[in-house]
């Protein structure tokens, strides 16, 4: 998957039925969708980038002189800019901006010439991964994200962060190989 621009994501995680990640400038967050604590980050925003189950977008708020803010959802596809309403933070729930992807995704292929519309080979479907399995630990990395299960927990780290795991196990590498010398 392509790496957002935005600093603040909220992305689907596949696979899942209603699992989402949100990053914070690159970290991963835990708080529930909806919730205050969800409208109340929402608020801080200026823009973020939504990646859904059928589609995704760029929402951005925008400011009238009144000071009041409302949000639109952007998506550029096939050199056209569609662009929805969605309305004020307090009505920013997770089921308004799932509904609103899939709008401007279907919005964007009905504009599509029939010439143009890409013929895809329907996937066939993959075989659940093992990962790689070390004592009770579990990583898996599938679709840009690196999941590690413990016996009690489940962590997922994004591109970023799996890099800098992985050079800091390196560096350890090297350190244990240089001992046994």
């Amino acid at each position: 998957m392509p790496r957002a621009r935005l600093e603040h994501v909220i992305e689907h995680l596949r696979g899942t039925e209603n699992r989402y990640l949100i990053f914070i400038g690159g970290d991963a967050h835990r708080f529930a969708p909806d919730s205050a604590e969800w409208f109340a980050w929402l608020d801080t925003l200026s823009s973020f980038h939504f990646t859904g189950t059928h589609g995704h977008l760029t929402a951005r708020q925008e400011r009238k002189p009144s000071g009041e803010g409302f949000w639109y959802a952007y998506l550029k596809a096939h050199g056209q800019l569609h662009k929805r309403y969605l309305g004020t933070t307090d009505k920013l729930t997770l089921s308004l901006l799932e509904q609103t992807a899939e709008t401007l995704h279907e919005g964007a292929v009905c504009n599509l010439a029939e010439d143009e519309l890409l013929i895809t080979r329907s996937k066939k479907p993959r075989p659940p991964l093992q990962g790689l399995i070390l004592g009770p630990l579990t990583f898996q990395w599938e679709d840009g994200i690196l999941t590690v299960k413990t016996p009690t927990e489940r962590h997922f780290l994004n591109r970023l962060q799996t890099a800098e795991l992985l050079g800091y196990l390196y560096d350890q590498r090297a350190t244990l190989l240089n001992k046994v010398k």
